[in-house]
């Protein structure tokens, strides 16, 4: 079976792994934890990882990335800490950045989905399962279901977008996406990292 069609289910099913895995007492405390580690190792494996696979080991750059993505992580706490009445708009902007980085992957996903070149299918089956289940993880207890539904249909448009339209994109290799997606990345971790510290949403 194509590939895009298990890009495009992936996420769905990680989005209804969701209730299976965390409305339940007993594992709620546990299932969070868990999301607190496999958020930010998702994050680094999605920007470092497709930076070595483009530019290979150049320690140089993984650097200059880790500094980018410490700034977006590091902006937001700054700006709280100094307009404190700020931080629910803050922690909201986070999130937005976070997301428009997610679907500037998807769309750069989706157009390696369309080549000629060999895929392993089941890492990125893992891979984007754990992206659906993390989309529903942040938005459904902040915002409701409907805006979690937008968000997996965000990530699922991009994906396709960049299948359908990979002669446009891959030539060009978006000049500076790995440095955006790196301070986008650093901002959803600090919406993680927030919540970690003051109290989680998903505690209801």
């Amino acid at each position: 079976m194509d590939p895009i069609f298990y890009a495009l289910i992936a996420p769905v099913l990680g989005a209804l792994l969701y209730p299976v895995l965390h409305d339940h007492p007993r594992f709620t405390r546990i299932f969070d934890g868990c999301m607190y580690v496999l958020v930010p190792v998702l994050v680094f494996t999605q920007i470092i990882g497709h930076y070595i696979e483009q530019n290979s080991w150049e320690l140089g750059g993984i650097l200059v990335l880790l500094g980018v993505m410490a700034i977006g992580l590091f902006l937001p706490i700054g700006i709280e800490h100094v307009f404190h009445h700020a931080a629910p708009k803050t922690e909201a902007l986070s999130i937005i950045a976070g997301f428009l980085g997610l679907g500037l992957h998807a769309l750069l996903e989706g157009s390696s989905l369309n080549t000629a070149l060999p895929i392993i299918t089941a890492p990125m089956i893992a891979h984007r399962l754990a992206v659906g289940l993390m989309i529903w993880w942040i938005l459904q207890p902040r915002y409701g279901k409907f805006t979690a539904v937008l968000g997996i249909a965000g990530l699922l448009s991009a994906t396709l977008t960049g299948f359908l339209l990979s002669d446009i994109f891959l030539p060009h290799g978006f000049t500076g996406s790995d440095f955006f997606q790196a301070f986008v990345a650093g901002s959803l971790l600090h919406v993680i990292f927030h919540e970690r510290h003051h109290g989680s949403p998903h505690a209801h």
